[in-house]
């Protein structure tokens, strides 16, 4: 949902006494005519054709784990003008806030060796990908997204139809706790991709979506201009996924309390991910090198909410929002290190928990309220060798000013520093530094 109330307002259609602005319409049911208002300052009538679309799938490539559909490739395609689904059939994918329907412009389930790219999706009013149930060895490349009505990618695997080992417990759907019978996407590569101008009719949507997925690799995509988060995990199913060397930004415009990054980690799943050995504990995910700016109304750039666990978030240039790490409702092995927070409320946030086996070093921070060392937090939590940067080059920890602080003999948080917020262009060298920028001329440079 929207959260809190910093989010936009909503949609309300087919009113005619509301229709007083460029691009409006009005059907009249009765009378079968529709009422267009023309998006220009002349009055004239508008050019061009209206196409009432009625197709919601173009390309349904189904298979199974026993007999996948193999080696297929749609490249170089123009795929637009699929029909809306936003009220179509909805399914609960796992342990997250969302509800999604299983199919999108190109619906893929139980495939091997799919490769989609160098296409344009364009005007698809519901999912533009849908990925669903057992795929392995898919890549997405290359590819351009914009004005899509609801997601531009979503995966969404099953699991098992038992809630117990024996058997004698079982669902009407596959999703019990067992993912082990692999019938997921896996491995699937999401590489160098352009969108932007996505969820036009559905706000819950993102540029990619995960449910009961794991071992993804998101590199290199372009995101901005959406209602709600670019990358949205909505679960810990697995793990494994490495996210690196994207730029994230314009997220959260039309909702809050979320990041350009979200994640959910509600439901447990047993895989053998991890250690090759049944667990509930997943794989890490690997979060690095990418840039994100938590403009809007977003909270965080790395928003790990509910119960998130076990990601290593490293080597990123992370700017804006309300904190830096989060760690909440059961959240738990948050792993940063080396990361510039730019511009943030708080360096990091346990909102009323303890930071349980948390670990914030080695990070540089630049924040507008707070950095609150080890104050108050588990045993377990980890912060150290910080650089830390306040407006004024002061900072209040525990009632304590900074010195008397790190002075007391009560914290843990060794090899910190606090100093006064650095100039533009030293942030901007850092983080061109940090993740790996060439060198160019002043006038070359765009942030």
């Amino acid at each position: 949902g929207e959260g809190v109330t910093g989010g936009e307002a909503w949609y309300i259609e087919n009113v005619l006494e509301e229709l007083d602005m460029g691009r409006e319409w009005y059907f009249d049911n009765k009378s079968h005519i529709l009422y267009y208002k023309p998006n220009d300052t002349a009055g004239a009538a508008p050019s061009g054709s209206f196409v009432a679309t009625a197709e919601k799938v173009l390309f349904n490539i189904t298979g199974s784990q026993q007999h996948p559909a193999r080696d297929i490739k749609i490249t170089g395609l123009t795929l637009r003008d699929t029909a809306f689904t936003y009220f179509d059939p909805h399914g609960l994918p796992s342990g997250g806030d969302w509800a999604l329907q299983k199919q999108g412009a190109v619906t893929l389930v139980g495939t091997e060796g799919v490769e989609l790219s160098d296409n344009l999706f364009t005007r698809l009013d519901g999912n533009a990908v849908f990925v669903g149930g057992y795929n392995r060895r898919m890549t997405i490349q290359g590819n351009e997204f914009f004005g899509i009505g609801d997601s531009a990618m979503a995966v969404w695997g099953d699991t098992s139809f038992n809630l117990n080992e024996n058997g004698s417990i079982a669902l009407p759907y596959p999703i019990g706790p067992d993912g082990r019978g692999g019938d997921q996407p896996r491995g699937t590569k999401v590489l160098n991709n352009l969108a932007r101008e996505i969820g036009l009719w559905q706000k819950q949507s993102s540029l990619w979506f995960q449910a009961v997925a794991a071992q993804t690799l998101f590199k290199g995509n372009i995101f901005f201009n959406g209602p709600r988060a670019a990358l949205n995990f909505n679960d810990g199913f697995g793990g494994g996924d490495e996210i690196t060397e994207n730029l994230l930004l314009n997220t959260c415009r039309e909702s809050s309390d979320h990041g350009p990054w979200n994640s959910w980690d509600r439901v447990p799943y047993v895989t053998d991910l991890r250690t090759g050995e049944p667990s509930i504990i997943p794989a890490d995910r690997l979060i690095h090198h990418n840039f994100v700016t938590a403009n809007y109304n977003s909270q965080e750039a790395i928003d790990t909410d509910d119960g998130s666990a076990y990601h290593k978030v490293y080597q990123n240039f992370l700017a804006y929002g309300d904190s830096g790490l989060k760690s909440d409702y059961g959240g738990h092995d948050q792993y940063w290190r080396d990361n510039i927070v730019a511009y943030v409320g708080s360096c990091y946030g346990v909102w009323g928990f303890k930071g349980y086996n948390d670990v914030f070093v080695n990070n540089t921070c630049v924040m507008r309220q707070g950095y609150g060392s080890d104050c108050n937090l588990d045993k377990s939590w980890q912060v150290s060798s910080n650089k830390v940067f306040s407006r004024d080059g002061q900072l209040t920890v525990c009632g304590m000013p900074w010195d008397q602080w790190v002075k007391s003999g009560t914290t843990r948080d060794t090899g910190t520093t606090l100093g006064k917020w650095p100039s533009d262009g030293q942030l901007v060298a850092w983080a061109r530094q940090l993740l790996g920028f060439r060198s160019s001329a002043p006038e070359q440079i765009f942030i």
